[in-house]
């Protein structure tokens, strides 16, 4: 390094002493000018920096060490992610499965463990992942306006069962506002309010209340989840967003890992919001989202309907999968539909191949196959003519926002992550191959029930 001036000339390398060990040096050397300006002569000032320089080193290595081991954690929990929702998915879709069989009680509440089980190993790979990626700071969101009291009434709408299984009561007091809207991750918001509705469930008194509200300001919109249950000691409140913490309930019987919460308040502040706890001992909690409001109007997509009818079709559905596994479980599932062919590739070119040779009416297409990645067979099948309006629906281990968001812009159809949802799976089914419009319509704003449903 040199620096150069019209008084002065600096520069630090490798200098020898007089014993002829070497040494890193800065060297300053100044102009000294008499009182007309004349040059005089010359100071110079040599500066030991040989530790200084090795300390400087040293940070730079264990920095470089710090970020390497990071990004070799979030790749290997990532890695992971995929090759634990491969199994888990045959273990949950054949476990459902199941359970739409005429089975004796004992062996229904045998099955009904195993998805429970499987469930919560699930929900815990999918926290750790989430949070690793949030500490290597890899996690994408795609801020923008949605309407918060339409999110809301889908997220009563997946609680509700849970409440009523626990004999809870939800009670979300009308609103004046005409559409509550907020800018966020529609998906990240949603699995944050979960999370905080799951607890209320959990954790509340028995027969209890849930509150929800919604309000907005000037510059907010928060929603509020309240429950009865027992409250939190406010010098423990501290440490309600640590991960792992969960405050002596690992003692009781409310299933959970500890990372919701704390995962849930990193989710929030990402998105330029506030998650933030009233509590008082004997009386319940209140837990508070508070988003930047947006006044823009947001229209989604209908999701699929939770009750369809399954009806007696005939269709052909192409399925491009290398797993092995997974391939049978979604045989078995077809096999409830009615008349379906199912057709299987286990490399990504002869999918397209199939394709084209025989048409389906519907194509079922994993990410990651051996020779080609699904995003690519997904392009190339929206590209050729004969291919392009074919329904792709992605089964994929791979829960990452920014891939889902970059195959529905391709013009897939739907994207489910591994596990999915059997139900879920043979809505999706009948309702493409039974003749339904590929491209729901958008439906209009609405308000949040009084009721859940």
């Amino acid at each position: 390094m040199a620096a150069r001036g019209p008084d002065y000339f600096e520069e630090e390398g490798w200098r020898v002493r007089k014993d002829g060990t070497r040494f890193w040096a800065s060297v300053l050397i100044t102009a000294l000018s008499g009182d007309q300006g004349e040059l005089r002569g010359f100071a110079k000032i040599t500066r030991d920096l040989t530790e200084r320089r090795a300390q400087s080193q040293e940070r730079e290595r264990l920095q470089r060490l710090a970020e390497e081991a990071s990004r070799a954690k979030t790749e290997f929990l990532s890695r992971m992610s995929h090759e634990l929702r491969t199994p888990l998915n045959a273990v949950l879709g054949f476990a459902q499965l199941l359970g739409l069989d005429a089975l004796r009680p004992e062996q229904r509440e045998a099955v009904e463990q195993i998805q429970h089980a499987g469930e919560l190993l699930l929900a815990l790979i999918e926290e750790i992942l989430d949070i690793s990626m949030i500490e290597g700071d890899r996690l994408t969101l795609s801020l923008e306006p949605i309407q918060v009291d339409v999110l809301v009434r889908q997220c009563l709408q997946i609680i509700a069962p849970m409440a009523a299984e626990h004999g809870i009561r939800i009670v979300v007091p009308p609103h004046q506002h005409g559409g509550v809207f907020a800018v966020a991750d529609e998906q990240r918001l949603k699995q944050a309010l979960l999370n905080l509705l799951s607890n209320a469930v959990k954790y509340n008194s028995p027969h209890g209340t849930i509150w929800l509200t919604l309000a907005v300001d000037d510059g907010h919109s928060t929603i509020s989840v309240g429950d009865c249950g027992r409250g939190i000691d406010p010098k423990s409140i501290d440490r309600l967003f640590t991960p792992f913490e969960r405050l002596g309930a690992e003692c009781g019987d409310a299933a959970g890992t500890g990372l919701g919460l704390s995962l849930s308040k990193r989710l929030v502040e990402l998105m330029g919001g506030t998650l933030t706890v009233e509590s008082e001992l004997g009386k319940g909690s209140v837990f508070h989202i508070a988003l930047e409001r947006s006044d823009e109007p947001f229209y989604e997509n209908e999701p699929v309907p939770a009750g369809a009818t399954i009806a007696d079709v005939t269709a052909t559905v192409l399925y491009i999968e290398d797993n092995l596994a997974n391939l049978r479980l979604v045989e078995r599932i077809l096999g409830h539909v009615g008349n379906v062919d199912v057709i299987s590739a286990m490399q990504g070119k002869l999918g397209l191949e199939f394709a084209r040779a025989h048409r389906p009416d519907m194509i079922l297409l994993d990410l990651h196959l051996p020779d080609m990645t699904g995003e690519d067979v997904a392009a190339a099948l929206k590209q050729a003519d004969e291919t392009r309006d074919i329904p792709i629906v992605i089964l994929t281990a791979a829960a990452h926002a920014s891939q889902r968001r970059r195959l529905l812009d391709l013009g897939v159809y739907a994207y489910l992550t591994k596990p999915f949802d059997v139900a879920e799976m043979l809505n999706l089914v009948e309702q493409v191959i039974g003749g339904d419009t590929p491209s729901p319509p958008p439906r209009a704003a609405s308000t949040v029930p009084q009721t859940p449903p």
